[in-house]
């Protein structure tokens, strides 16, 4: 945490994020893509001027996803492996 903060007001963070700022400001998003980054699922938002962005949300992280949809996430994987139901159902 006190490294971000460090960031956020040194000279080379300061001009990253007004770089990012640059970038995003007067845009807008004209749609958006989700893909699988091993760890989380990731988000990319893409602008009208063709450029992409990348967003990750903690709540799409992998332990994130386990926890809210447990009961989804089991019934997707034994449509992988249907001959494991009722030997591994908990």
């Amino acid at each position: 945490m006190a490294d971000i903060d460090r960031f956020m007001r040194s000279k080379a963070g300061k001009k990253h994020l007004r770089e990012i700022r640059r970038m995003l400001k007067g845009h807008t998003v004209v749609d958006v893509s989700f893909a699988n980054d091993v760890w989380c699922v990731a988000t990319t938002l893409h602008l009208d001027d063709g450029e992409t962005f990348e967003v990750y949300q903690p709540s799409l992280e992998v332990d994130a996803l386990r926890e809210e949809f447990h009961d989804v996430l089991q019934e997707e994987y034994f449509k992988d492996y249907p001959e494991r139901r009722g030997t591994e159902e908990s």
